[in-house]
């Protein structure tokens, strides 16, 4: 083979790869760049896949907005009151007279007692000021109720503390003495009530 053949034949196989491979190519690169911008698509077709694509977002509820109801506050409720503090009641003093001092042992003493009250302790108060000067016999009286006996120690003990409060104000122990009469000096009728309250008594007689 001559090389003028070779050439004719190399020639041939060139233009048969052109037209095998690279024409189909480039006829190929135009379609593929129209088909990535559109071009030849059906438009009604892209329309409807994007409007399907796009989904309406919906508009946010927004709760009506609710007023609390008015809160009318409690009544104020009156602070309790605390009752008023009871004082047990107590015997008023007797207004004691100096130039004849008689003290009733009802204010003076408890019931059946030689236990000095409040009162009878606030009457003592005032014997004291009469006791300046002198000396002076406490005598216990009883009403003629109960033992004769027993009536007499228990005038003689209520004498006695009498004496003993008295000491305590600073009259002098040389200066008082204490004297049990029972139920045999009455002043008033032992068959009443009223007579018997006056028997029952303290007499403070000078020496």
């Amino acid at each position: 083979m001559s090389r003028s053949e070779d050439r004719t034949g190399d020639a041939w196989r060139g233009f048969d790869r052109w037209a095998t491979w690279i024409v189909p190519i480039l006829l190929a690169v135009p379609a593929i760049l129209g088909w990535r911008s559109g071009v030849g698509r059906d438009p009604s077709c892209c329309t409807e896949a994007a409007a399907a694509a796009v989904v309406p977002t919906p508009a946010p509820v927004v709760a009506p907005a609710v007023t609390p109801p008015a809160v009318t506050p409690p009544a104020a409720t009156p602070e309790a009151v605390a009752p008023p503090a009871v004082t047990p009641s107590v015997a008023a003093a007797p207004v004691i007279d100096c130039a004849s001092i008689t003290l009733g042992a009802n204010i003076a003493f408890a019931v059946n007692k030689a236990t000095l009250t409040e009162a009878g302790k606030q009457a003592l108060d005032q014997v004291f000021v009469c006791l300046k000067d002198g000396n002076y016999d406490i005598i216990g009286h009883t009403d003629s109720d109960g033992d004769e006996e027993l009536n007499q120690r228990l005038s003689r003990a209520r004498a006695n503390a009498a004496r003993s409060y008295l000491m305590t104000k600073g009259v002098a122990a040389n200066r008082l003495s204490a004297v049990g009469m029972g139920e045999t000096s009455p002043i008033a009728d032992n068959a009443t009530v009223e007579g018997k309250a006056k028997n029952r008594r303290l007499a403070f007689r000078p020496r």
